[in-house]
């Protein structure tokens, strides 16, 4: 199986693909295909209330075509996309994003503070060795993340506003980038010993606590200290160190911090950064860390292959063989993946709640949801009736052919027409499966539409029956997500009655 992930930062975006190992259990073994950065600078296309500018938000159409573009031509046909800082405090975020999507075809979803915490730190468990108890500062553009927890699992997080071009921005004068002053960069320092005292308990280190890094900043810090050339991952530096960098670089103009080796892209904010760490690190009591080229971008990659392992370990073999021909046909797996258990679902809240279905039900909900997209490697357009098509001829293996026909039924009703009476391949099944075909295609529109992001961020936690209708406890939808499910509802309406969606907060780690 091959991945695209990317995230999208207040600095810069990156492109991962990777492809997984033979043999890899949940998603640790994988290997890199390629990858790309695109330094948006999406920090300085904001305004005086914060919103994206039109020129970031061309820059950001730009950098996701040219993902896609490249996914594609690696033979991966969805890029997974996460945003964080920049958009995430953007008041006019969510219409960036919708617009992005419909320019491009990638969605950004931006994610929390503490959700970019907990991949982050899955990326850096995956990439240096980690002990039973460790402290993870990863900084950003727009926000410095503080992450404890053990050796492969977060279980503490903390996103705060303090990343290295937003301290540039609030303490350090054009004119102070260019003489290092000190009263300056001791002003950026005492913003983060403010804004992190309250927290520092938390994150606070301990005799057997390993501290790690995260971030361009910090693998700057490593290049220079270390003297290397090439990968710097798990290089370990002291706090003393950092400080005397810092110095250094004080002591710099911009002009000269640009000619040293591993500053030069870092130029204008490699000053705040250091000084942001430093200060941060000192507070909490760390004397070295160690530096980990893991992240973000690597944590995305390992849940989607994780999701992925797992989700088709527990299938049986016929739906297995569903799996193998949604791939055939270049399906979105991850998002048939998401469809597929969204859909599974919502007919398990069905059914607490007295609704009958026949016993094969859920296998053939499954398989449609699986491939219900497969006919978009024809055409966008009508791609519904084409999988339907390819559905019928696939030789779906453990399938008969009256479980083909109402599988390949349910996925071309997934979109566009409801089932009807002027429809002669509905009409020719019997009565019973007639009112079946709707009733999943009900739930699989719904489920559909649930992810309409493609960002697989949606659970659903409850289905209650009321006295108007149904209503089902979400969490992690973005807002197309939810508009999504409410244009789809049509369907569900007519079968089972109206469908109101709550929304919950997404639990954190």
């Amino acid at each position: 199986m091959k991945v695209a992930v990317a995230d999208v930062g207040t600095n810069s975006s990156h492109l991962l693909i990777a492809e997984a190992q033979a043999g890899a259990n949940q998603g640790g073994d994988f290997r890199v295909l390629d990858a790309l950065k695109d330094r948006t600078k999406l920090g300085e296309c904001l305004d005086a209330a914060g919103n994206m500018t039109p020129e970031g938000e061309n820059r950001l159409a730009s950098a996701m075509t040219r993902f896609r573009e490249l996914a594609a031509a690696a033979g991966v046909n969805e890029v997974r996309v996460y945003a964080t800082s920049a958009l995430r405090e953007a008041p006019n975020g969510p219409e960036v994003a919708a617009r992005i999507q419909a320019r491009t075809g990638v969605y950004p979803s931006v994610i929390s503070g503490e959700r970019e915490g907990e991949l982050t730190y899955l990326g850096v468990a995956h990439s240096v060795e980690l002990g039973p108890d460790n402290v993870l500062l990863d900084l950003g553009g727009g926000s410095l993340e503080f992450v404890r927890g053990g050796p492969a699992q977060a279980a503490d997080i903390l996103s705060l506003p303090l990343g290295s071009i937003r301290m540039t921005r609030a303490h350090l004068s054009p004119e102070a980038r260019g003489s290092g002053n000190r009263a300056n960069v001791q002003a950026v320092q005492g913003a983060v010993r403010q804004a992190l005292a309250p927290h520092a308990a938390r994150f606070q280190i301990r005799p057997d606590t390993r501290v790690i890094l995260s971030s361009g900043t910090a693998e700057a810090a490593a290049a220079v200290l270390s003297g290397r050339e090439g990968s710097i991952n798990g290089v370990h530096f002291s706090v003393a160190d950092l400080a005397g960098l810092l110095e250094r670089v004080r002591r710099l103009s911009p002009a000269q911090r640009a000619k040293l080796p591993g500053l030069d892209k870092r130029a204008d904010t490699i000053l705040a950064g250091l000084a942001v760490l430093h200060a941060a690190l000192e507070l909490l009591g760390a004397n070295e860390v160690t530096v980990s080229e893991g992240a973000l971008r690597e944590g995305m990659l390992i849940e989607e292959l994780s999701r992925f392992q797992s989700f088709s370990s527990g299938l049986s073999a016929r739906q297995r063989s569903v799996l193998a021909t949604a791939e055939r046909f270049g399906a979105n797996l991850g998002h048939s993946q998401q469809v597929a258990a969204l859909s599974r679902a919502l007919m398990d809240g069905l059914i607490a709640a007295g609704q009958p279905f026949p016993e094969e039900a859920r296998s053939l909900l499954t398989a449609a949801a699986a491939l219900h997209e497969t006919g978009q490697i024809v055409a966008q357009s009508s791609h519904h009736k084409h999988s339907a098509y390819l559905i019928r001829h696939a030789e779906l293996r453990g399938f008969g052919p009256h479980d083909i026909e109402r599988i390949a039924q349910v996925a071309r009703y997934h979109r566009k027409s409801l089932p009807k009476p002027s429809h002669p391949e509905f009409m020719a099944l019997p009565a019973t499966d007639r009112a079946l075909v709707s009733r999943l295609s009900a739930i699989l529109r719904v489920a559909d539409g649930l992810d309409r992001s493609h960002a697989g961020q949606t659970q659903i936690h409850a289905l209650h029956k009321t006295s108007a209708g149904w209503t089902v406890q979400i969490s992690g939808a973005t807002p197309l997500d939810l508009a999504g499910a409410r244009d789809k509802a049509d369907l569900w309406a007519r079968e089972f009655g109206g469908l109101q969606f709550k929304v919950m907060a997404a639990e954190t780690a």
